[in-house]
């Protein structure tokens, strides 16, 4: 009786995590439908865009080490439903926004949020659950956020054509409030560390690492008019230097923000990258995808996101499959395996717009996302399990967070090196394409602007803009998805280089 007690304390508090996952990285995804509307209703252009997105993704990142700091320390529930409260906040806030900075500070604070949610919910996991235990909920764990990540573009599509964009604020507010209740009421406490570790936050780090971060992310944002420009390679340069001379400082600090000593296990080590490559193709092709589906394709935000179901399906297989593969080939094989789905799927999305034929260029769409869908699904739950099984219970917040900090700089690089590569290449493109045609060489700055702009001529004039921008889109697709490819095949390399050692 004892043990069914305790077995169904277990399974709420897996099935609360889960679900506090689901819905923030549904919230995550489901904001980058509703930027082609955004763009309209504020006049942001490509760069204006990048930002909104990166502005939560570089607050994510600063804040993740110093939530498994504050974590192992006051306890990582505390820490959790603190994270959790910041999304409220922030939905507040961006649900009254009237400007691009406005809403740069209410994603700034929901980044924040989910920079304290995930990684504390990861080490509550390891806390909880032990041995197989750990697989299975770690692969529930991957499920919930595999599938928020590209079922957010279907919640949001829904909302946005019904509410407008600021309906998704509206959703999350109620949304995280009810997650708040029901974690609060089935998820046990976890002691911190033992009161000999100091409280003492070590902010010099934590304003490095954010400093860093800023600034190379401006840089790859700047890159889109040009990598070799001073506004691109300067912000990179310096900010490179900032996170170098973080990591240099922190190991030498009696009062460390991260645990580097963690990367001296190789299937830690390996596992590191692998995941960021996870998330730099997820937030890669999730803001691509959106303004390709529903500007050059013109269907619409609701039609838009029912179109990346394929990504949902696909990753919810492989997720499923994870244990049968893990079982065959190990978690090593399971991880470079999914590095090497991700690297077919962004190819085959790239080649498809070679296709002149409509249909055939939707099929090579749809395969390409279910191949890298299935990647994305089979990978996290093996990654992860790989990794946190070689952490200390002590360190299980130090470990979850280092993890999730290269999985957002994957999402940083991924937001900024698709962003910059499509928006270069579009520019380029529009220019080349416009002149042909007789029209304009100028872009106003992005499709959606370019969509925008072509109702102020003649039907036959603006349908020729939106013909010569939507060729440009596509034909810049090929490269910023052929780039990304050969980026996560060299990082497959990389893995594989470093785990061969390991056993499984």
């Amino acid at each position: 009786m004892m043990k069914n007690t305790k077995d169904g304390s277990l399974n709420r508090s897996l099935i609360c995590l889960c679900a506090a996952e689901l819905v923030m990285m549904t919230n995550t995804t489901a904001f980058n439908v509703a930027l082609p509307n955004i763009a309209e209703s504020f006049g942001a252009g490509m760069a204006e865009q990048q930002w909104i997105v990166s502005s939560y993704n570089l607050v994510f990142a600063a804040v993740v080490l110093l939530a498994g700091f504050l974590g192992d320390r006051l306890g990582h529930l505390k820490t959790m439903l603190a994270g959790l409260g910041m999304f409220v906040a922030a939905s507040a806030i961006g649900l009254v926004a009237g400007n691009v900075p406005v809403l740069l500070v209410s994603r700034s604070i929901m980044g924040a949020g989910a920079g304290v949610v995930i990684p504390m919910g990861q080490a509550l996991l390891g806390i909880l659950f032990q041995g197989s235990e750990m697989s299975r909920a770690m692969t529930a764990w991957a499920i919930a956020g595999t599938l928020g990540v590209p079922f957010g573009p279907l919640v949001g599509g829904v909302l946005t054509a019904t509410l407008g964009w600021r309906g998704i604020f509206g959703f999350d507010g109620v949304v995280f409030l009810v997650v708040i209740a029901v974690i609060h009421m089935n998820v046990p406490q976890t002691n911190g560390l033992p009161k000999a570790r100091s409280l003492h936050v070590p902010w010099m780090s934590v304003a490095m690492m954010f400093a860093g971060f800023t600034l190379f992310s401006a840089g790859l944002v700047n890159a889109q008019h040009g990598i070799l420009s001073t506004s691109a390679w300067i912000p990179m340069t310096v900010g490179s230097m900032l996170i170098t001379g973080f990591v240099l400082h922190d190991r030498t600090s009696r009062n460390p923000l991260m645990e580097l000593g963690l990367m001296r296990d190789p299937s830690f080590a390996a596992c590191a990258p692998a995941l960021m490559m996870l998330n730099f193709s997820m937030y890669g092709i999730i803001f691509i995808m959106p303004s390709y589906l529903e500007t050059v394709l013109r269907h619409g935000a609701l039609v838009g996101g029912m179109l990346l179901m394929p990504l949902v399906v696909a990753s919810i297989v492989g997720a499923r499959m994870n244990d049968w593969i893990v079982s065959r080939i190990g978690s090593r094989g399971t991880s470079l395996l999914a590095l090497g789905c991700l690297a077919g799927g962004m190819l085959t999305i790239g080649a498809a717009m070679w296709w002149s034929g409509e249909v055939t260029k939707q099929s090579t769409v749809l395969i390409g996302q279910v191949i890298a869908g299935f990647g994305l699904g089979a990978g996290q739950p093996a990654m992860l399990t790989w990794a946190m099984g070689r952490v200390p219970i002590e360190q299980s917040g130090a470990g979850s967070s280092l993890l999730t900090v290269f999985r957002q700089f994957g999402s940083i690089i991924g937001v900024g090196i698709f962003g910059s590569i499509q928006s270069g290449l579009y520019m380029a493109g529009f220019h080349h394409l416009a002149q042909s045609a007789g029209l304009n060489p100028q872009s106003a700055g992005s499709v959606t602007l370019d969509f925008q702009q072509a109702t102020e001529f003649t039907h036959v004039t603006g349908e020729l803009i939106r013909q010569t921008a939507s060729r440009a889109y596509e034909s810049a697709m090929i490269g910023s998805f052929a780039v990304a490819a050969a980026i996560i095949i060299v990082t497959l390399g990389i893995v594989a280089l470093i785990s061969h050692k390991t056993l499984r």
